[in-house]
Formats: C-alpha cells, sequence, structure tokens
C-alpha cells in the first residue's frame, strides 16, 4: 500500500514519528481499532517501552480511548477528528463506538493488512466506484449500494461497498491487474451473512471475466462451506448475455444515427456512452453493417458474439489471521494453518466472549478536541 506524503507529515505535525505517523494511516484507513501486538507486529519493535509510549501518547492528547478486555489485554479505538482529518478520512464512521462483533471484524482486518502491505488497496469508496465506473465503464446500479434516508422527506443517498472489507490488487498477479475481493469473519457462528455479502454483490461478480476472491477468517471452521456456498452463488448469478448487449448497442446506434433522439431515455445514452467505448473495433463495426443492411440477422449476431465472449474465471482461496481472539475468548483452540481450504470436524464453539468496559482514556474524552 501507498503512504500519501502530505498524510504522514500532517501526522508527523501532531507529534507522531513517522513510524508511528504511517501505523495510525492504516488503522484509520482500514480498522480504528489496533492493539499493541499490531503496533509492534508493523515497527518491527518487541519492547514493551515503545509501544507504551506510542499508545500513553495516544491517550494523553485524546486521541483514542483504550478499553480493556480478558487476560488484562487492551484495545485502542482511534476517534479523534485532528486524526482522520490528517489523513483525509473526516467522513468515516470509523470514529464512532462500535458493536463487538464490528470490533472483531476491524481488528481482522486490520491483521490481513498487516500481513499484506506490499497489495494496492481501493481505500475509499470514490476510489471504488471509480476504478469500476470510469476505468471499467461498468454502471453504478449494479455496484453494491444501501440507500440513506437524508435528513430532506423522500430523499435517499446512495452509498457504495459499506462493509469496507479490502479490495485490492495483488502486486503482479496480472497484467493488467485484476481485483480481488475479501470477506472478513470475525468468528460468526454460521455463514447467513457471508450469504447476504455475496448476495449483493452478485450483480458485479457476474459482469466480471476474472473473479477473485479471498475468504478471511479467525478459524478455519467455515472454508470448506464458504467454498461451496461461494461457488453456488456466482455460478447461478445472472451473467449478462453479451449477444443481447452488442444487439441492443445496435439498436441505440442506429436510433441516434437517424437523430431519433427522443426515443432514447437516460438509461439509454448511459448504455450508449459505454458500449460505443466497449465494442470499438472493426469487427463490430462491420456487424453492424451486415445487420443494418439485412444481411446478418439478429439471431446470427446474437449467437456469434455469445461464442467470442471470454467464460468467467473464478478463484476462491482462504486465509486465517489472528483477529486478536484471545483478547475476546476465554479458550483459544490451536492454529491451523494460514492459507488454503481445511476441513475442520470439531463442533462449532461459540467465539463472543462478555462485554468489556472502557479501561482508562474515556473520561477526558469528552474535555478534548477530537
Amino acid at each position: 500500500m501507498t503512504f500519501p506524503e502530505s498524510s504522514i507529515e500532517n501526522l508527523c505535525s501532531l507529534g507522531y514519528t513517522e513510524d508511528e505517523a504511517r501505523f495510525l494511516y492504516v488503522v484509520a484507513t482500514h480498522s480504528a481499532y489496533f492493539t499493541t501486538r499490531q503496533y509492534l507486529q508493523f515497527t518491527g519493535g518487541k519492547s514493551g517501552e515503545k509501544s507504551m509510549a506510542f499508545t500513553q501518547k495516544l491517550l494523553g492528547r485524546g486521541h483514542a480511548t483504550a478499553k480493556l478486555l480478558l487476560r488484562n489485554g487492551r484495545i485502542y479505538h482511534l476517534h479523534s477528528r485532528l486524526i482522520y482529518r490528517a489523513v483525509g478520512r473526516q467522513n468515516l464512521r470509523n470514529r464512532r463506538e462500535h458493536s463487538v462483533e464490528y470490533i472483531r471484524t476491524k481488528l481482522a482486518i486490520l491483521d490481513f493488512v498487516l500481513a499484506h502491505l506490499d497489495y494496492r488497496y481501493l481505500e475509499t469508496e470514490a476510489e471504488k466506484v471509480d476504478y469500476f465506473c470510469s476505468k471499467l465503464g461498468f454502471s453504478r446500479a449494479i455496484l453494491p449500494a444501501k440507500h440513506y434516508s437524508g435528513a430532506i422527506r423522500h430523499k435517499e443517498t446512495d452509498r457504495y461497498f459499506v462493509d469496507k472489507f479490502p479490495l485490492f490488487f495483488v502486486p503482479e498477479s496480472s497484467s493488467p491487474p485484476v481485483i480481488t475481493f475479501s470477506f472478513v469473519d470475525p468468528g460468526l457462528m454460521t455463514l447467513g451473512s457471508f450469504e447476504t455479502h455475496l448476495l449483493a454483490y452478485g450483480t458485479l461478480f457476474a459482469v466480471l471475466p476474472l473473479l477473485r476472491f479471498v475468504y478471511i477468517a479467525t478459524r478455519s471452521t467455515h472454508f470448506e462451506s464458504a467454498r461451496k456456498l461461494f461457488l453456488s452463488i456466482t455460478q447461478k448469478a445472472p451473467n449478462i448475455d453479451p449477444g443481447e448487449q452488442v444487439l441492443r448497442y445496435f439498436t441505440l446506434r442506429k436510433l441516434r444515427e437517424a437523430k431519433q433522439y427522443g426515443r432514447l431515455n437516460d438509461d439509454d445514452l448511459e448504455f450508449l456512452t459505454r458500449a460505443t467505448k466497449q465494442f470499438n473495433d472493426a469487427l463490430t463495426d462491420i456487424r453492424y453493417c451486415q445487420w443494418l443492411q439485412g444481411r446478418a440477422s439478429s439471431d446470427m449476431i446474437r449467437a456469434e458474439f455469445r461464442d467470442l465472449a471470454p467464460k468467467q474465471e473464478v478463484s476462491f482461496r482462504t486465509e486465517v489471521v489472528d483477529g486478536q481472539t484471545a483478547l475476546f475468548q476465554p479458550s483459544v483452540t490451536r492454529r491451523v494453518s494460514r492459507t488454503g481450504v481445511t476441513e475442520v470436524t470439531q463442533p462449532l464453539q461459540k467465539t463472543f466472549g462478555p462485554g468489556f468496559e472502557p479501561a482508562f482514556g474515556a473520561e477526558g474524552r469528552q474535555a478534548r478536541e477530537k
């Protein structure tokens, strides 16, 4: 991942070292929560004094609060407006208080990101929408979205990729690079949330010729079931028919060339703009002329372009992360391999521990600039 110089300079101006500033950038962007163990992993340090100096600095300046969990462990919540403003993330909801499940998910995400700092991440909603709509030419209508009611009656705001799971490019994976999607399981009892996630992404997955996905979890219990569920849902997703797409392009292009603009609505014009870029090749132009002259039927065009369309290639992998589970579980089972699919025959065990209370740093929160 990249660290914008301006963001690092802004954080350093708040009194943090460059290592601390880089870590704060990762936390503010991906998780909002962290442990000292994760900080030491990022900096390569082993000293408790180093992590203590960093956390005391955060707490003393009112930039974070700490919560006491099991085994006298602590997690830190980065909530200060100053920090998020410094990295251009002032609109993120990471500053708010969250549920235990949310926090566990974010700690697992941070573990994954720290293990793969060489990946190039699409970090913001704007970057993700721009990639799929501007670079790939997809409509926003196929992106995973959530509708929020606004202050004005009957007015809604659409937000995209609200799950904020890592979306990234693996270095030198292919040329051009292919995006990898992910889902993070912090220790869920069922695959219900994963199924909901896949259904929300179904229309986007269906138009991708290469679909790469990684299931990230704190245990391997659901790996094989998740793989089967992923394949069953993606294989039955409603793929866009390339033959019908070309015929629609021909029909709308004919209307535009005949200057019958009144017969084109906004959706038609948007589709025509995308299709003009997508079908900008000699073969399509030749078939269009033949279709106009009646020398190529719609059935012939439909069949030809269906045959020419590349078949979708799907890749699914799994990865185990620590997720700082020792802070939440009374007992922790032994870890298995980090990657791959492993079938587990042990019965499911409840992973969520009892609630936790603020340890220190919260009492001065209201009195400071956040």
